[in-house]
């Protein structure tokens, strides 16, 4: 009895507590970390929102869960981390260094968003597949002070948001979660309005102001006859002293490099802007009082931001060519400006680590390596990996047809400068597209401590500003193509990143919609232009814009299928190697101009068949139903190419027969088909954006574009066979 009555209690005061702990059933979770580690607070921030949404008690000093950060620097090296857990109450984080404990932190911190829990965390451990993981931003500081090319509607509109620091933290924050770790900013010569040039006065200004007059086709991007002084040129739209402007980059880099992020200045060359005319200074590579003031700007510069890790130059878009082999070539004038201003930067602080990072283009890096010698730092080259056509293929060849032989020779590190100018308006998300293109990325040139800096020339990757939907106008580019951001940045950190996981990641942020069928049908529709790319490959930005089927000289027509050819090593044939064979009667020596609108078609009919029952099967948010026009948006583009391509190639057998006039109808069939897929284009594409302008191109206005598209019609119809089979051959070489 006595035993019973014992067994009893013991089941009774088990039961109360049991009863108590689900009338609290909140589990507690402290957190043990340096709490001025700025790196490790920004990824504990992260966990306890993911606890939080989890139902976890994350306030109290009572624990029934640990999570634990610790900083082990050997064994794990820069970047690298792991995830343990011991027991069934602690969880630790190590990291190899603050930046490796972040990523850490970010993983668990997903891990318990996806899983919903603390129990779906795993061991587990990280290293960066590539070292330095970067994007490229082409800054528009002001209209004084342009970067490439803000001659299009994406640079106007962002100036003033490059002076928000609301912006700057979500835009750098994202870069640290997507694990991007470097941030390049190129520009032209800003330095009048973002550092104290004691040494030249009169030359300098405050506020941030745009252009009065608007930008067009017509607007030259150098601004070589702008008086930046005059204010009948600008408009002010933000007041702030030059010391007020140093503070804000200030803080700007310092919570860079609170998100483990370096940045570096890129520069073309040579602008003088807002010293042009003073002291004696101009443009002109010869003249010694530009070269003593470019090296003091830069010099200055770096004193004035110490948090810059680093210089990058180009050898020139605005250098003239003859005047600079006065000073012993653009190698040496470089090193005399920027060279010569970073070392002194680094004599006023020895201690100091600075980089420097010279591109390739119109350069010789045997020069390069002769003419900085002497530098005392990480010296790097860089080349353009794929032209302007990061979306193209994913083995560029032409880094080893140029440059694999003088790095392998010299032995420089060299950076990847990924161009993408082919998408800009549609979201775009191919993961197996990301994988296979850094599975083949040469690392063997990196040599480790070199990486890749991605982005365009073209565009500016600020906010948004064409969307018709207010709740989507104004967002962050780098939220509304998050799904591109995110593949480069963790692959790129974590190459073995499983379908799995990218589904997890899409079923958290689009719920509802069915996760394995928005991953296939966004990557059908991602490898459209990838595939137009490759049959009309322009290796330059202001040579083609496959969304808007442009130049700089505006609509590009068929004709201009003749005069260029597929992207070396394709295998695909030109039109007029098909031409040649139909008429030869040969057997095709590759794929066909027929097989590569096919593929098109199919990539097309897989996008609309998977959007289509992605509507019916889920209620669509607004950002699912944005991202699901992009889709189909895309769909049409690449029917479009289809039937334009297959015009191109009836029309080129008619040019070198002209007694075959069934090859022009068949020309003008196909290309009466493209005018109603561009018509079902601009219907959907115009249903969420308004009309811009591309920088490097023309007018991305839909409407339009269908009126040059219906003109093709009639120019093809109304076209005499006059070319003969040599003047194909002719136009071919």
């Amino acid at each position: 009895m006595r035993r019973r009555l014992t067994f009893s209690f013991l089941v009774l005061f088990v039961t109360a507590l049991t009863m108590g702990n689900n009338c609290d059933a909140r589990q507690r979770v402290t957190l043990t970390f340096n709490e001025n580690d700025p790196m490790v607070a920004f990824a504990v921030g992260d966990i306890k929102r993911a606890l939080a949404d989890a139902d976890y008690d994350v306030n109290g000093t009572r624990a029934d869960m640990k999570i634990v950060f610790e900083i082990r620097e050997t064994g794990l090296g820069p970047q690298g981390f792991r995830i343990r857990k011991e027991g069934g109450n602690v969880v630790r984080i190590v990291g190899g260094d603050s930046c490796g404990a972040m990523y850490g932190g970010l993983e668990l911190a997903e891990m318990v968003t996806l899983g919903g829990s603390l129990d779906a965390v795993q061991d587990k451990a990280g290293k960066p597949y590539l070292a330095r993981r970067g994007l490229k931003f082409n800054i528009p500081f002001d209209a004084r002070a342009p970067s490439y090319d803000d001659t299009g509607t994406a640079a106007q509109e962002n100036i003033k948001v490059c002076w928000d620091f609301d912006f700057w933290k979500g835009f750098l924050d994202t870069m640290a979660r997507n694990r991007y770790n470097v941030l390049t900013l190129w520009t032209t010569h800003p330095y009048p309005g973002l550092v104290k040039l004691a040494k030249y006065p009169g030359i300098g200004y405050d506020d941030v102001c745009v252009l009065k007059e608007r930008v067009d086709t017509g607007s030259n991007r150098h601004f070589n006859n702008l008086d930046i002084y005059a204010p009948n040129n600008f408009k002010v739209v933000k007041k702030l002293s030059l010391n007020e402007k140093i503070a804000f980059w200030t803080r700007v880099f310092v919570h860079a490099e609170e998100r483990g992020i370096e940045t570096y200045i890129f520069h073309w060359n040579i602008y003088t802007f807002g010293a042009k005319g003073k002291h004696g200074i101009n443009d002109r590579p010869d003249n010694e009082k530009t070269i003593e003031y470019m090296r003091y700007c830069i010099g200055e510069f770096l004193k004035t931001y110490p948090q810059i890790d680093g210089i990058g130059v180009t050898a020139g878009e605005h250098v003239d060519r003859q005047r600079v082999k006065n000073v012993g070539g653009i190698e040496q004038w470089l090193w005399r400006t920027y060279g010569q201003g970073v070392m002194d930067a680094k004599r006023a602080n020895p201690g100091r680590e600075l980089r420097f990072i010279f591109r390739q283009h119109q350069a010789n890096l045997g020069k390069i390596v002769d003419a900085f010698k002497d530098f005392d730092g990480p010296f790097n080259t860089g080349h353009k990996y794929a032209r302007a056509r990061l979306y193209s293929t994913t083995t560029s060849p032409y880094l080893d047809i140029e440059y694999r032989d003088e790095l392998e020779r010299h032995k420089v590190p060299c950076w990847l400068n990924l161009r993408n100018d082919d998408i800009f308006v549609h979201r775009w998300g191919d993961a197996d597209y990301v994988r296979e293109f850094l599975q083949n990325v040469p690392r063997d040139l990196m040599r480790w401590e070199a990486g890749f800096y991605m982005g365009p020339d073209g565009y500016v990757w600020g906010r948004e500003f064409i969307s018709k939907d207010p709740a989507l106008s104004g967002e962050l580019e780098i939220d509304k193509h998050w799904y591109r951001f995110m593949l480069w940045g963790r692959l790129a950190y974590d190459l073995t990143l499983s379908r799995d996981f990218l589904e997890k990641r899409l079923e958290r942020r689009f719920r509802g919609a069915k996760p394995a069928l928005l991953y296939d049908t966004w990557a059908a529709a991602s490898q459209i232009i990838p595939q137009v790319n490759r049959f009309f490959f322009r290796v330059n930005d202001f040579q083609f814009s496959p969304e808007g089927c442009m130049s700089a000289d505006g609509f590009l027509t068929v004709d201009a299928f003749f005069q260029h050819p597929p992207l070396q090593n394709s295998g695909i044939l030109s039109v007029q190697d098909y031409a040649s064979a139909v008429v030869k009667g040969q057997a095709f020596d590759g794929i066909t101009p027929f097989g590569v609108a096919d593929n098109l078609d199919k990539l097309a009919e897989k996008a609309l068949d998977g959007v289509k029952t992605l509507r019916k099967t889920s209620r669509p948010s607004r950002e699912l139903a944005a991202t699901l026009t992009d889709m189909e948006s895309l769909a049409y583009l690449g029917r479009y190419y289809a039937d334009k391509i297959r015009g191109a190639a009836a029309l080129a057998v008619s040019r070198v027969v002209p007694e075959r006039k069934k090859y022009q109808v068949r020309a003008v069939y196909h290309l009466t088909n493209a005018v109603k897929e561009w018509e079902a284009y601009a219907r959907v594409a115009t249903s969420r954006y308004r009309p811009q302008l591309f920088s490097r191109t023309h007018y991305m206005d839909w409407g339009k574009l269908l009126e040059k598209v219906k003109e093709e019609v009639e120019t093809v119809r109304a076209s005499k066979n006059s070319v003969n089979e040599d003047g194909v051959k002719s136009a071919k070489s």
